[in-house]
């Protein structure tokens, strides 16, 4: 018994010394002046760091047109999805389209010009992404041919119902969308030091065709006497198909990409399950394919060339997953797993598992948090300060305001980013209007976006240094444009029921009902706090205190608060049929409006302010 006593604690000191060692292999040191980080400078003056000219190699930084096997095309560089055109004896199907009417316009012109005159029958959507411009490809959108996942439908519309963004909560949705433009550049300049990388996503008019063809996994379907077999059981970043061609034996596909694949999106979303993303990337291997076409990345043909590039992509994927599980074993938490993954040198050095497009420590914590949740057993944790009496306090300790300014401008010097940033975090977090503060921020920021792996980071670093110099105004979040209120009104109430104030409302109880110019009817019951959302006031408990007949444009313009209920009456865009419109207003003065004037997460500057 003593001598297992004794082996379980020889195993515990070297296990201790082992995730010591991990960890400080895998220490951020080129965020703390620790490693000789170079910068190129692109042809449009953004600087970024060096690796990006590699990352470069691996997509279609131009618009290319490139033969991917016989009768099959990839145009790269036209939008930010790769789109496949395949020739068939009766016409060109189409894998993807673009994200915009504007672009499936373009997109058509470009394979008249350069591929084919022939009709284009039908479509094919890898995932819900990149399907908004079939509309202006297909010859004729009554009878082509659109296939794609089970959930592909409903997942679009609830894109488009939550302002853009992929959103499992819908009520986040306009968060969401707000931190996808970050991400995807749109503050940021088209040139100069700040300028961006690789395409902007911008949400624009859309032509998308819903799905007409549902497949499923395995299911083999012939378009225009070409053979084409689909996988759906495996999720990326969405619910995915992969297409494979037996007779080419090739194959399209949205789990291999430009880079360590985004296991985790700082952006926002729901949890991407690595062991999905490995089995989606061993599916393709299994197929044994001959020609891989990706939604982002280069083509990669040749049997040998295909297996050896999945493998060393699938064995990323099962790295990361893996070892999370294990650090989350040895009694890791979030924070400490971030850097604990130690990345064979093999699987480092093979192009497209570079830390491009999302990096590593920011997967491992979206592990823990999927099984374990928020607490990581630091019982200091549970009743953590409010973040500004934190700050303040922290601050207090290390002697003042001005002394904390001064280390982080020192460590700033020292090409101390990350803890510079964490310094000056502390004073703006105090007073987000401190110039000085917002100044250090800015400038540590920007230095990290151009020392950033990733071009996500690079985009988010850069956009908080833009908007802490008031250059841009980043939004707090993007709602849904008025049509799409106005053409589901009733979806809106029950989004609209999360803006209620509780302590405003802690002593009212009214039920609201809303009967809409387009028939349809739903109710909020304000309860003492809360707000029930009723889809059918006809069968609630409680009968109508308040109703009123809105027209849904009215609707609209009051829940993006670009009207009042009082100018709502004067134009006849709300009529009362029971209670007063001092009633109504009453009960919805309970709700938060949304206010675009102050939809920004950088607040101005004190000096601003004066204008």
């Amino acid at each position: 018994m003593k001598k297992q006593i004794l082996l379980s604690l020889m195993v515990a000191a070297g296990l201790i010394n082992m995730l010591h060692a991990q960890s400080t292999l895998n220490y951020p040191g080129r965020y703390m002046g620790r490693e000789d980080v170079k910068t190129i400078t692109a042809p449009n003056g953004a600087v970024a760091d060096a690796g990006f000219a590699q990352t470069l190699q691996l997509i279609y930084p131009q618009p290319t047109i490139e033969k991917a096997s016989e009768g099959i095309w990839v145009l790269g560089g036209y939008s930010i999805t790769n789109v496949v055109v395949i020739e068939s004896d009766e016409g060109l199907i189409i894998i993807d389209s673009g994200d915009s009417k504007e672009e499936g316009i373009k997109l058509r012109e470009v394979i008249r010009e350069n591929i084919s005159k022939k009709p284009i029958i039908a479509a094919i959507y890898t995932h819900s992404h990149y399907c908004m411009g079939t509309g202006m490809l297909v010859d004729d959108p009554q009878t082509a041919m659109i296939i794609g996942h089970k959930r592909l439908n409903e997942t679009v519309q609830n894109n488009f119902m939550s302002g853009g963004a992929i959103a499992q909560i819908p009520e986040l949705g306009p968060v969401l969308t707000a931190r996808q433009l970050i991400q995807f550049s749109n503050f940021l300049p088209d040139t100069g030091a700040d300028g961006l990388l690789g395409q902007r996503y911008r949400i624009k008019e859309n032509a998308y065709l819903p799905a007409n063809k549902i497949v499923e996994n395995g299911e083999i379907v012939e378009i225009g006497g070409i053979d084409f077999q689909f996988f759906t059981e495996n999720r990326s970043d969405d619910h995915s198909l992969t297409i494979y061609l037996p007779k080419q034996k090739a194959v399209m596909n949205n789990f291999y990409w430009p880079g360590t694949p985004n296991l985790y999106s700082i952006r926002g979303a729901s949890y991407r399950d690595p062991r999905e993303w490995r089995n989606g990337l061993q599916v393709i291997r299994d197929l044994k394919p001959e020609v891989m076409m990706n939604t982002h990345a280069k083509t990669v043909q040749g049997s040998k060339e295909v297996f050896d590039a999945i493998s060393n992509y699938m064995d990323m994927v099962t790295l990361v997953y893996d070892q999370s599980l294990r650090g989350i074993l040895h009694g890791l938490g979030p924070d400490e797993l971030r850097y604990f993954v130690y990345q064979p040198k093999h699987l480092a050095a093979f192009p497209n598992n570079a830390q491009a497009y999302g990096e590593v420590p920011w997967f491992t914590p979206a592990v823990f948090y999927h099984q374990m949740g928020w607490f990581d057993r630091n019982l200091s944790t549970l009743h953590k300060l409010p973040p500004v009496e934190e700050a303040q306090k922290t601050v207090a300790l290390m002697g003042g305001r001005k002394k904390v300014l001064q280390a982080a401008k020192a460590s700033f010097a020292k090409r101390e980013f990350a803890w510079a940033a964490q310094l000056g975090n502390y004073l703006f977090t105090i007073d987000s209007k401190d110039t000085e503060a917002r100044k250090l921020l800015a400038d540590v920021y920007r230095a990290m976006g151009q020392t950033s792996l990733s071009v996500i980071g690079r985009s988010f670093f850069l956009s908080e240094a833009r908007a802490l110099e008031g250059e841009v105004q980043i939004p707090r979040v993007v709602p849904p444009k008025q049509d799409i209120i106005a053409a589901k009104p009733t979806f809106f109430v029950d989004m609209y029921r999360v803006r209620i104030d509780p302590k405003k409302s802690e002593n009212t109880e009214k039920m609201l009902v809303f009967n809409f110019s387009n028939g349809t009817s739903a109710g909020l019951h304000v309860r003492r706090g809360i707000a029930e959302f009723v889809p059918n006031p006809a069968n609630h408990y409680r009968p109508a205190d308040i109703s009123c007949i809105v027209d849904t444009k009215t609707w609209a313009d009051l829940y993006l608060n670009s009207t009042t209920l009082e100018e709502a009456a004067k134009s006849g865009g709300v009529k009362m049929t029971k209670g007063s419109m001092e009633d109504l207003k009453t009960v919805m003065d309970l709700f938060d409006k949304f206010d675009p004037a102050k939809n920004y997460t950088i607040p101005m500057t004190n000096a601003e302010d004066q204008f």
